[in-house]
């Protein structure tokens, strides 16, 4: 009998490790999808100006005395120091441009 009260606390300690696994557990799973989370919300919010090959080849629109591209669902333009900015919500001239008269985009490859 001098065994049982060493068996009962042997599986009262069982349990709490096994219930502190499962806590780590579950915490490393929350904390890693939340770094993921965290992550693509982050790539959602930026955003890239045209490369250079679209602007040679796009005619721009003039919107506020200075040309505007669409380009990958956003409207574009430089500022007066060169910085490249978007329009966050979409002006209704420039939706009315778009969808009426869409940017007229040149190629100078020779055709055959």
């Amino acid at each position: 009998m001098t065994n049982t009260p060493h068996l009962e606390s042997e599986r009262v300690m069982n349990r709490n490790i096994i219930t502190l696994s499962k806590a780590f557990a579950i915490a490393t799973g929350l904390s890693a999808l939340s770094a993921v989370t965290l992550v693509s919300s982050t790539a959602d919010a930026q955003w890239a100006p045209p490369p250079p090959e679209f602007m040679v080849s796009t005619e721009p629109v003039y919107y506020e005395g200075h040309p505007a591209y669409y380009y990958g669902n956003h409207w574009f333009w430089r500022d007066g120091h060169g910085a490249w900015n978007h329009y966050e919500h979409e002006p209704p001239f420039l939706a009315e441009r778009r969808m009426h008269h869409p940017p007229v985009r040149r190629s100078w490859q020779h055709r055959r």
